[in-house]
């Protein structure tokens, strides 16, 4: 039979081919970090954040919004967190009032957190750039 292969399996010549050589991955990977420092006071998104540093490159790769999107994330909401932080010092004390600013606020900030990195994993994983990644709400 002449169906010999020498050197080379031949399921790797049909196999698809699904990304290029940058693909999304790593933005997606990043995108979990992100999620996950809800439950770890930003440890993983500081993770998430060197890998967005380290991955971003100097091209108009599709990548690159995501990775501005994501360090934008960081920062933003680092901002936020201390915004927060300074009106449950002032006001977080008031018994009803002070609770119920301080409470729309910290759903507010997590709202937003959660809606930006959801909507930036689904455009990673969809292969498509987000639009405005230095937008303060969701791109």
């Amino acid at each position: 039979m002449s169906d010999r292969m020498t050197g080379q399996d031949a399921s790797f010549d049909n196999a698809p081919q699904y990304a290029d050589t940058r693909g999304g991955n790593t933005a997606v990977v990043c995108y979990g970090l992100m999620i996950a420092t809800l439950f770890t006071v930003f440890a993983t998104g500081l993770i998430a954040l060197i890998i967005a540093y380290v991955a971003r490159e100097d091209d108009d790769h599709w990548t690159n919004s995501h990775y501005t999107f994501i360090i934008r994330t960081f920062w933003i909401s680092i901002l936020y967190a201390i915004i927060l932080g300074f009106f449950t010092f002032v006001i977080g004390w008031v018994p009803l009032l002070g609770w119920a600013i301080v409470g729309l606020m910290a759903l507010y900030t997590t709202a937003w957190f959660i809606g930006r990195n959801v909507i930036g994993v689904l455009r990673a994983l969809n292969g498509s750039p987000i639009d405005n990644p230095k937008s303060w709400f969701f791109g």
